[in-house]
């Protein structure tokens, strides 16, 4: 699942993840690994067809706000 993080960025506990950077849960960079296991953020880019059900599935009454035709 790959997806960019958007906006002010993603607070994930203490941290912030930074606008801009792409989220890979099958690397193994700083934030990937930190945001594994986590839902994304609703203002995120989905990148792939993962990313954007992860984002239906946490999300299910925001489907209008999301990209791909899901309303």
């Amino acid at each position: 699942m790959r997806y960019r993080v958007t906006g002010a960025g993603w607070r994930l506990g203490n941290v912030v993840v930074p606008a801009g950077t792409v989220i890979d849960t099958n690397a193994d960079d700083r934030w990937s690994k930190r945001a594994r296991g986590e839902p994304p953020p609703l203002t995120v880019v989905p990148l792939d067809r993962e990313a954007l059900e992860a984002l239906v599935q946490a999300y299910p009454d925001h489907k209008h706000l999301l990209p791909g035709g899901w309303v």
